[in-house]
């Protein structure tokens, strides 16, 4: 099956077995002349298979390829796959980053739930697009819940989570945190785009502010991201 998709203003084609990249991929797909393809073998669906912990069927399998064989080029075209969520609220985005099971999705939740005029754009692996500014587009590769909403957003600020008992958020240097937020990238394993990675991350942290929030997975938590994040004053919008 072959079929062409937009992600981030790049037109990609795609060459599956499987028609289950096809349906991820349905809102996504474009007439346009693509800049590149990928076509993951056997061989890549045999390894992803054996290296994911929860026996995924073959369709699915595939789809992941897809996604790591976009990685591997993007980067070329000033992209990266950056692994976190992706809000937006008054035409400026968010990203929350954290490692899987620190609460990064639960937080985006509660912003939803708490705040009025928030939306998610990507929950889990938005693209970047880095130049002037940061772009994050949404992609349908957007973890187990799809949070995704096929727009894009200038990017505000980045914010790494941690558990904490007390609620609070302070703004750091790029070399407090860049081991992880390096951990939360995709390295390619071709030289030159792991080279233009590592290019694209120096100017990605000094174009857009960072933060760390530890918290809990309350109200106060969201307050607290919040006015820091954006300058204004926490509103319930439940509360009259």
């Amino acid at each position: 099956m072959k079929f062409t998709v937009e992600f981030a203003k790049l037109n990609i084609e795609i060459n599956t077995q499987f028609d289950y990249t096809y349906k991820l991929c349905r809102d996504y797909l474009s007439d346009g002349k693509p800049e590149f393809s990928v076509s993951p073998s056997d061989e890549d669906i045999d390894k992803e298979i054996e290296i994911s912990p929860y026996t995924p069927a073959r369709g699915y399998a595939e789809s992941i390829c897809v996604y790591r064989a976009i990685s591997e080029i993007i980067p070329l075209y000033n992209r990266m796959i950056f692994h976190g969520a992706v809000i937006s609220y008054k035409n400026k985005g968010y990203i929350f980053t954290a490692p899987s099971g620190t609460g990064k999705t639960t937080h985006i939740r509660l912003w939803m739930k708490y705040l009025d005029g928030v939306d998610i754009v990507n929950g889990d692996k938005p693209l970047l697009e880095i130049g002037d500014k940061v772009t994050a587009y949404a992609t349908p590769y957007a973890g187990k819940e799809r949070y995704q909403n096929h727009s894009s957003i200038d990017v505000s600020a980045i914010c790494l989570i941690k558990r904490g008992a007390e609620n609070k958020i302070r703004k750091v240097t790029s070399g407090e945190i860049l081991t992880q937020l390096m951990a939360q990238m995709y390295l390619p394993e071709n030289p030159e785009a792991t080279i233009k990675t590592l290019d694209l991350l120096d100017s990605l942290v000094k174009l857009v502010p960072l933060y760390v929030l530890e918290c809990d997975m309350s109200e106060e938590a969201v307050k607290t991201s919040f006015e820091a994040l954006t300058g204004e004053g926490y509103v319930n919008k439940n509360e009259d």
